[in-house]
């Protein structure tokens, strides 16, 4: 009888852990088969056709198509969730996974940041020179990993809306002008008066007289009906999109690599797609702009020139003084020859 009984009580422990393994395994590959959720803030808001829904639909929606439920790109929102110039600490602290930012909202941490704005190739051209890498590793000294640009344009993608007219150098002297920080080296050498304004400040600004003109987008002036509040807008262009796709570099090099792979495949085919497509929507944009009444104010060639070059030299004069000369020079040198 005692065998008996010592035969039931291992039989049963036998089968109590068999059903503790067992349950263990399922649970753990159960929790193995979790999505791994990544979530992103955009720091326009979520209505802005240009800016954020197309990389919604060329990147974030073709992120998650392919990942087949591995990986989800949940959107938090937009400004409203984390104010613009926030987020770049945000994605660095792990607050939030990944984000569009214009790069003047977090160049104190990834110092030279803005200036890739400045760059005479396009995203394909960086990555294949090598220039991409470039990038990758500055930003990793902030705890950041670059997937690439949030919006890969030509030059000319910023303008700037102003209420003076503007046919000489001289008539720039005096003026203030407003918007990013991108944007103070230009001013500085123009000879303007400078002041730093989020973008929800826009239209007042302009409307209350705070300043006299700013630079943005077309797409944002747009939305924030800069052309009901301003008389003119300045051509030429200028710069390419400053709008970069920081991540969390703990969060990225936590990722299984084909993931990775997936991500960086998505960016790249949605960097060769964007700009076709921006050129054509900034036509369009300008357009509208002029038919609700706003003059186009198209400067002489000789002065045109001369604009041209001041946005350039004021640029990267300002980031000469802000940070190391040495590599400021570097990275001049590597996107611009």
């Amino acid at each position: 009888m005692k065998a008996e009984r010592r035969l039931s009580t291992i039989t049963g422990v036998l089968i109590f852990v068999s059903l503790f393994i067992t349950f263990s395994a399922v649970s753990c590959f159960a929790e193995s088969k979790k999505p791994i959720k990544l979530d992103f803030v955009s720091f326009v808001p979520l209505a802005n056709e240009v800016e954020y829904k197309e990389f919604k639909r060329g990147f974030i929606d073709e992120v998650n198509e392919r990942a087949k439920g591995e990986l989800i790109i949940n959107v938090r929102g937009g400004p409203e969730a984390v104010r613009p110039f926030d987020l770049g600490v945000s994605v660095q602290k792990g607050v939030i996974d990944l984000a569009t930012i214009p790069t003047a909202f977090f160049e104190s941490m990834v110092p030279g940041a803005d200036s890739t704005k400045l760059s005479i190739y396009t995203a394909e051209e960086e990555r294949q020179k090598g220039i991409y890498d470039y990038y990758r590793k500055m930003y990793a000294e902030a705890g950041l990993y670059y997937l690439g640009r949030g919006e890969a344009t030509t030059p000319g993608y910023f303008m700037m809306f102003i209420n003076r007219r503007i046919a000489k150098p001289d008539d720039f002297k005096g003026t203030k002008l407003g918007g990013s920080t991108a944007f103070h080296g230009l001013y500085r050498r123009l000879g303007a008066g400078v002041t730093t304004l989020p973008i929800p400040e826009y239209h007042s600004a302009m409307e209350r007289g705070v300043v006299d003109g700013l630079v943005t987008s077309i797409y944002v002036g747009l939305q924030f009906g800069l052309h009901e509040v301003s008389k003119y807008i300045i051509t030429p262009g200028f710069y390419r999109s400053t709008v970069a796709v920081p991540m969390s570099l703990k969060k990225w090099n936590s990722l299984p690599r084909h993931l990775q792979k997936i991500m960086t495949d998505v960016m790249i085919e949605f960097e060769t797609n964007y700009s076709p497509y921006e050129a054509g929507k900034r036509t369009e944009a300008l357009g509208k702009a002029q038919a609700s009444g706003v003059e186009i104010l198209k400067l002489s060639p000789e002065i045109a020139k001369w604009f041209l070059e001041a946005t350039s030299e004021g640029s990267w004069e300002y980031a000469m003084k802000r940070f190391s000369k040495d590599a400021m020079t570097k990275l001049r040198e590597t996107i611009t020859q």
